[in-house]
């Protein structure tokens, strides 16, 4: 492939991405496959810290998509996918920073696996690309998009 044609295809920077279903996707770059839909798209609900994890739980004890070591992101993690360049939007319609890859519609504040405390947990941001610490049974507007590692196939 030519400069040229990196320059005028979107897809290119999307190359860090592959789909492996309607699913999951592979972070090829950092070895990680991460949920599709974050929590708030796969069951219609908020989640507060507590209940993502438990969540991540109730999947890998079903074995979803194969696997039963689903798990909230590291802060690092969670950083790694906002990106500037990829405009999405997230469940209110506005600019989130998440490659196309990941269906429109998500929660902009995704939990991590940081807590301090006890009691708090470390929520990323996809609109602005901060991060904050929230009470993890603080429900509002709490998603996560879990991930696994990939050389654990």
């Amino acid at each position: 492939m030519s400069d040229s044609d990196s320059a005028q295809s979107p897809e290119v920077v999307e190359e860090r991405f592959a789909e492996i279903d309607e699913n999951t996707v592979i972070d090829i770059k950092l070895k990680l496959v991460w949920l599709k839909q974050d929590t708030h798209q796969k069951t219609g609900n908020w989640l507060n810290w507590i209940q993502s994890r438990d969540y991540a739980k109730e999947l890998n004890q079903s074995h979803f998509a194969g696997f039963n070591d689903w798990r909230l992101p590291t802060v690092e993690e969670a950083k790694s996918l906002y990106n500037k360049n990829h405009v999405n939007k997230d469940h209110m319609g506005q600019k989130a920073y998440l490659p196309s890859i990941f269906p429109e519609g998500f929660g902009f504040l995704c939990w991590t696996s940081e807590v301090r405390n006890k009691i708090q947990a470390v929520r990323f941001g996809f609109r602005k690309g901060a991060m904050m610490y929230d009470d993890v049974y603080r429900v509002s507007r709490g998603s996560t998009r879990l991930v696994r590692d990939m050389n654990k196939l």
